[in-house]
């Protein structure tokens, strides 16, 4: 299964699916908005895993940077799911590994 790439706008909580002449204008639009993350989502069909894979833009180095911190990563990921239109099955996987849960909450204010 081919990886399915968004743009999400985290200020304005919009966001769509980059493909064909989308793909330019939302690299440009990711390069110069602050708060947005191109979103990669990849199945593996014979591992049967799934993966997000969140970048935002690194201004002080002008390239892109990986999110890796548990908590940054469920905050893009769970306002991505909420206020953006994708398919059912990605929201549910979204809140099923990513919603955070009440101990965490806590343990991050």
């Amino acid at each position: 299964m081919e990886p399915t790439v968004w743009i999400y706008f985290s200020k304005t909580g919009t966001g769509y699916e980059l493909q064909g002449t989308d793909i330019i204008s939302g690299f440009d639009a990711f390069i110069n908005a602050d708060g947005s993350y191109l979103i990669e989502h990849s199945y593996s069909d014979i591992k049967g895993d799934e993966h997000f894979f969140i970048y935002e833009w690194d201004k002080s180095q002008k390239k892109r940077r990986t999110i890796y911190e548990r908590y940054q990563r469920q905050n893009v990921l769970t306002g991505f799911a909420k206020n953006v239109d994708i398919p059912e099955n990605l929201k549910k996987s979204i809140s099923e590994n990513y919603t955070f849960d009440e101990e965490e909450t806590e343990n991050a204010n």
